[in-house]
C-alpha cells in the first residue's frame, strides 16, 4: 500500500516541511535541507548546553564549549526499514537501519590547556597564529575545533507524533569516524588528544543527550504552530 505521512519533523517543519519524513510504497525519504536560521540557533545552544555537562566535557579543554556553527550539509542520512511497530495518521514508530556520511560540520569554541599534556619539545613551536610561546608552566590558549566528515553506522527507533513530537534512540554507539580539526593540527601529541577525546565526548552526545535535543526540539516547534494556529484563528 502507499501513503504519505508528513508529521512533526526534526527541525522547523509542521508546516514548513523543511525536513519531511515521506513513505512511499514502504520507502523512506528525507527532504534534506533549507534549515532556517531559527533551526541553527536553537541547535547550537541546545548543543553549547549538552557539551559543556560535566561527563561530555573533555578534560583537557578548560572553560565552557561554544556551538558556534553548525551546518547539516546537503547529504541526507540513509534508512532501511526493519521492523514498522506503529502506523497510524498521526503516529509513527519503526527501527531503521541507519547511515550518515553526510558533508555537514560542526565549529566549537573553547579553551585547551596545552603544557600538561607533558608534549616532547620537539612538538612545542612557536605558533605565532597563536601569539603564544609553550611554556613550562600551564598554558591555556583559545581554540577553534572543527568536526567533520562524520561517519554513522547504527540501528535507530524513530517514533513521531503530532501531538508528542520525535523520539529517536541509537540502540548502539553508531560512531564510525569522525575528522576533528584545530588550531593546534600541528602539534601531533595535541592533534591526536583532541581525536580522542571528541570522539569520546561525541560517542556519549548521540546516545544520552541527541535524542534529548531532538525531542525538546520537535516539542518546541508543536507548541509554537499550536500558538501560531491560535492566534490567527483569534484574529
Amino acid at each position: 500500500a502507499s501513503f504519505q505521512f508528513i508529521p512533526v519533523v526534526v527541525s522547523y517543519g509542521l508546516s514548513k516541511s523543511t525536513l519531511g519524513l515521506i513513505a512511499c510504497d514502504m520507502s523512506f525519504k528525507f527532504n534534506w535541507g533549507g534549515f532556517p536560521p531559527e533551526f541553527n540557533e536553537e541547535a547550537l545552544a541546545m548543543l553549547t548546553q549538552a557539551l559543556n555537562k560535566g561527563g561530555n566535557k573533555p578534560p583537557n579543554l578548560v572553560g565552557p564549549i561554544i556551538a558556534k556553527e553548525l551546518d547539516l550539509g546537503s547529504n541526507p542520512p540513509q534508512l532501511d526499514i526493519l521492523e514498522i511497530s506503529e502506523l497510524e495518521e498521526d503516529r509513527f514508530r519503526a527501527m531503521f537501519r541507519m547511515k550518515y556520511e553526510g558533508d555537514g560540520y560542526l565549529v566549537l569554541q573553547t579553551q585547551v590547556q596545552a603544557n600538561p599534556l607533558r608534549l616532547p619539545t620537539s612538538e612545542l613551536p612557536t605558533m605565532p597564529s597563536l601569539g603564544v610561546v609553550a611554556a613550562a608552566q600551564p598554558l591555556v590558549v583559545p581554540m577553534l575545533l572543527r568536526i567533520s566528515g562524520l561517519k554513522l553506522h547504527g540501528i535507530i527507533v524513530l517514533a513521531v507524533s503530532k501531538q508528542d513530537g520525535i523520539t529517536l534512540v541509537f540502540r548502539s554507539d553508531p560512531l564510525v569516524s569522525v575528522e576533528v580539526h584545530s588550531t593546534f593540527d600541528s602539534v601531533p601529541s595535541v592533534r591526536s588528544m583532541l581525536q580522542r577525546e571528541i570522539e569520546a565526548t561525541l560517542r556519549s552526545l548521540f546516545q544520552e543527550d541527541l535524542p534529548v535535543i531532538v525531542h525538546d526540539m520537535s516539542v518546541n516547534e508543536i507548541r509554537r504552530a499550536r500558538e501560531l494556529k491560535e492566534k490567527e484563528r483569534r484574529e
